[in-house]
C-alpha cells in the first residue's frame, strides 16, 4: 500500500495530497559561519511556515555536526545525512539525498537560504501540481548562460539519479550553467523546467521577465533568500546595475 502519511493537508483533497517531499538543507560541518547560516534558516522556517508537510534531512556536508550545531536545527525534528564533503559540493549531497531517501519531490537547499513570506513550499507543491513533475528553481538568471540557480531548487529526485555526481568546482558549474547544463538536459526530455515566483510559474524564455526578481527591484517577489539576492541588496547603485545587465543579457 502507498505510504500517504505524508499528506499535505488542503481544504480539499488534490493531486499533491499524494506526494511525499523531503526539504535537503545543506550545512557544512567545519563551516566558519555556518552557524549563523543554520540560525537564520530555522528561524525564518518557524517565522514563514512552508505549509506543506514534508520530512526535513539536515545533509551534513564534512561528517557529522558538532553537539551545539546540531542542537540549532532541535525545533525541525530533522533527520541527518552525515557525509564526505567532496568536491561536488552542493550539487552532489543533493544526488546522495536522492539515492538514499525515497521521495516524490525534493526541495534542495543551499546554506545560504532563508524565508521571508510563509507558503514558500505550498507555492511550489502548486506549480508541480500544475506542470508535473521536473525541475521549479527559486531564482534564474542569464548571466554565463540562461540557467536556475542551483543555490535552491526542487525536482524529481529520479531525474537528478539520472545525472553523474560533479567532482570538481569546474564541473559544478558547468552543471548549472554549462552548455550541456542539467536543466537543458531535462528541457529535451520534455520535463517542466519552470522559475517559480509569488506572481507567477514561467517558462525559460520567461524566467527574467517577473518583476522583483533575482537582481532586480526588491527581490520580494522571490519565493526565498540567500547570499546572491544579500550581496545585490547591499551592493551601492553603479554594482546593482551591472548585476542586473547581467543577469538580464539575451537569452542564448
Amino acid at each position: 500500500m502507498r505510504d500517504t502519511s505524508w499528506k499535505i493537508r488542503y481544504a480539499r483533497p488534490t493531486l499533491a495530497d499524494l506526494v511525499r517531499i523531503v526539504l535537503a538543507y545543506i550545512c557544512v560541518t567545519e563551516g566558519v559561519i555556518s552557524a549563523d547560516f543554520a540560525a537564520r534558516f530555522v528561524g525564518s522556517y518557524l517565522a514563514c511556515p512552508p505549509e506543506a508537510e514534508h520530512k526535513t534531512v539536515i545533509v551534513c556536508n564534512g561528517g557529522p555536526l558538532r553537539r551545539e550545531l546540531s542542537l540549532l536545527f532541535d525545533p525541525l525534528a530533522p533527520a541527518y545525512l552525515p557525509r564526505v564533503n567532496d568536491g561536488g559540493w552542493d550539487l552532489s549531497a543533493y544526488l546522495d539525498v536522492a539515492h538514499k531517501i525515497p521521495c516524490d519531490m525534493l526541495v534542495c537547499l543551499g546554506e545560504s537560504v532563508y524565508f521571508h513570506r510563509p507558503r514558500w513550499l505550498r507555492r511550489m507543491v502548486q506549480a508541480w501540481e500544475k506542470y508535473g513533475p521536473g525541475l521549479y528553481g527559486f531564482w534564474a538568471s542569464n548571466l554565463v548562460r540562461p540557467h536556475l540557480n542551483t543555490t535552491a531548487f526542487v525536482c524529481d529526485p529520479n531525474d537528478l539519479k539520472t545525472f553523474m555526481p560533479p567532482t570538481n568546482r569546474k564541473e559544478r558549474y558547468e552543471a548549472e550553467h554549462g552548455q550541456n547544463s542539467w536543466w537543458r538536459t531535462l528541457q529535451f526530455r520534455g520535463k517542466p523546467t519552470m522559475l517559480v515566483t509569488w506572481d507567477g510559474v514561467w517558462q525559460p524564455m520567461q524566467w527574467r521577465t517577473p518583476r522583483d526578481i533575482l537582481w532586480r527591484g526588491s527581490q520580494t517577489n522571490t519565493l526565498a533568500y540567500c547570499t546572491h539576492t544579500d550581496r545585490y541588496n547591499a551592493a551601492d547603485t553603479k554594482t546593482k546595475a551591472k548585476w542586473a545587465r547581467a543577469a538580464d543579457a539575451p537569452y542564448r
